[in-house]
């Protein structure tokens, strides 16, 4: 197992009532495994929002890439202050940032 911590911003934050959490998850685990399972897991009854609130979804179903990843909505997942794939294995000591959309202009 290894360790990650997560950190939560704005609307994400609110729905969790948390800022910042800690996660063991299995080796090779990815960021999708994160979002996907860890984090609804440990939040079971926000987990249908969060869920709606991440991912692009139709009807309560995530819509998925031709990868067979899920589309995020217009968050954006940072570890260790960098933009990655939803693919990427997670390391021992990552940060994981759940931004929300910005607005401006």
């Amino acid at each position: 197992m290894i360790k990650v911590r997560t950190r939560y911003f704005g609307k994400i934050r609110e729905l969790l009532g948390v800022k910042t959490e800690e996660y063991n998850v299995k080796e090779g685990a990815t960021l999708a495994d994160l979002l996907l399972s860890y984090i609804p897991e440990r939040h079971k009854e926000e987990s249908k929002a969060w869920n709606e609130t991440i991912f692009r979804t139709v009807k309560g179903e995530r819509l998925l890439n031709k990868d067979g990843t899920p589309i995020l909505k217009n968050y954006l997942i940072l570890i260790d202050g960098k933009t990655s794939s939803l693919k990427q294995k997670l390391k021992e000591g990552n940060e994981i940032a759940v931004l929300p959309p910005f607005g401006g202009g």
